[in-house]
């Protein structure tokens, strides 16, 4: 039997090569990637709940990662973590750039 409450062994963060580590861009943008599941599991829990009560909670659970998540939002807008995606055009649609000519 393995005794689960060993201690851990000694470790040093900063021995760790820099391409090995996530960034906080990275960890950031991962939490986020989380909370948009977890988003989406709380609407189809509270959806299939069939007592209201039940369905209360995972509303009640809803609005609590909401705030956490505009919380999140905040601080990603304001270290810089958050990026625009480049536009999307449809195959066939007239690209609107500007061309060097």
């Amino acid at each position: 039997m393995h005794d689960v409450s060993s201690s851990k062994p000694k470790s040093e963060p900063n021995a760790v090569p820099l391409g090995v580590k996530l960034t906080d861009d990275e960890n950031a943008n991962g939490l986020t990637f989380n909370l948009v599941t977890c988003y989406q599991l709380f609407a189809k829990r509270q959806a299939d709940a069939v007592r209201n009560d039940a369905g209360k909670i995972w509303i009640e659970f809803f609005l609590e990662w909401a705030m956490f998540g505009g919380t999140l939002k905040t601080l990603m807008r304001k270290r810089g973590w958050l990026k625009v995606p480049p536009y999307y055009y449809p195959p066939g649609f007239p690209n609107k750039q500007k061309t060097n000519s």
